[in-house]
């Protein structure tokens, strides 16, 4: 069999150490448990660059994993990506809604950050990342150390984002001051935001305009969770249109992975992915010191679904 190393990661720090296709397992589920022995025993895993022989082999997170493995076939993506901003040292580009920004799971080559690299010539370094069905603004370093600084000035800027939301939110906005913790959910990913969490988390929103059951609106994070701005607009009961994880029906997600989108769900959903948008981001340029502005325009879908019967409707998108 003919193999070409499609998977190279680091382990993250884990609660309590892990046998090796314990993890795998889990981590990268196109492969059953069993089959990750297989690929184990044939010495086609590596840890720190050396090839792996023990399925019972523990890790503890920080190890360099790599995968000398047979193709797969990739979920198609949205390959549509505009850029922003460029200069000498980053590049700024609006995401599709359908778009992986790093390898993982069965994506590999269908990635923004392979797109990036073949449409920039070199390679890019991601400073921070969206959810594959979250559009807008990602930025990418075209080297490790500039990506540092910007993951800095990131973290000290402002991020904005829009989001479509199921109901009508008070016109005076709010703010939700929630901590974040594990959800009781068949999804190990999902959060749930409430008390006994463990991550403080805070998130402030402002209306922009109610069009029937929906409204389109503001969100600005001062915390940078997982998932932060989806598990608050679902505990403050706005949750995000088209969201198959946090939306209105719990059973979405575990469908969508059994079945994928079917005309059926797409209907309960209202739209085929969550409507969760990164529209701006304001930064302190990591070199030339001066306020940086980039701005992502409302996605089409969102307009189109506000406007309904009503194309000439106004839809203000800062």
């Amino acid at each position: 069999m003919n193999r070409t190393r499609i998977v190279q990661s680091r382990v993250e720090p884990l609660a309590s150490p892990q046998r090796l296709d314990e993890y795998c397992a889990n981590r990268f589920t196109y492969l059953s448990r069993e089959r990750w022995r297989q690929e184990i025993a044939a010495k086609a895993v590596a840890l720190n660059g050396r090839a792996a022989s023990d399925a019972a082999a523990m890790i503890s997170g920080g190890e360099l994993l790599a995968w000398e493995g047979f193709p797969i076939a990739e979920p198609e993506i949205d390959d549509g990506i505009a850029v922003l901003y460029a200069d000498d040292w980053f590049v700024a580009v609006d995401k599709t809604g359908n778009l992986p920004v790093h390898p993982g799971g069965r994506y590999f080559n269908n990635t923004l950050v392979r797109l990036l690299e073949e449409r920039c010539g070199r390679k890019v370094y991601p400073a921070h990342r969206l959810d594959r069905e979250t559009s807008g603004v990602v930025v990418s370093a075209f080297d490790g150390r500039t990506a540092g600084r910007l993951s800095h000035a990131l973290a000290t800027g402002e991020k904005e984002y829009l989001a479509l939301v199921h109901g009508t939110f008070p016109g005076e906005g709010m703010t939700v001051d929630l901590p974040l913790g594990r959800a009781e959910s068949a999804v190990a990913k999902k959060r749930r935001a409430g008390p006994g969490g463990t991550e403080k988390a805070r998130t402030r929103f402002r209306s922009v305009l109610a069009v029937g059951d929906v409204s389109l609106v503001r969100c600005f994070p001062e915390t940078g969770r997982l998932h932060q701005i989806r598990a608050h607009l679902l505990a403050a009961g706005f949750p995000i249109v088209g969201d198959k994880l946090y939306g209105r029906d719990e059973t979405a997600f575990l469908e969508f992975i059994r079945s994928g989108l079917t005309a059926e769900l797409q209907a309960r959903l209202v739209l085929p992915r969550q409507a969760l948008h990164a529209s701006r981001l304001v930064i302190t340029h990591p070199f030339t010191q001066e306020e940086t502005i980039i701005r992502a325009p409302l996605p089409g879908m969102f307009a189109e679904l506000l406007r309904g019967g009503n194309p000439s409707l106004s839809i203000p998108d800062e």
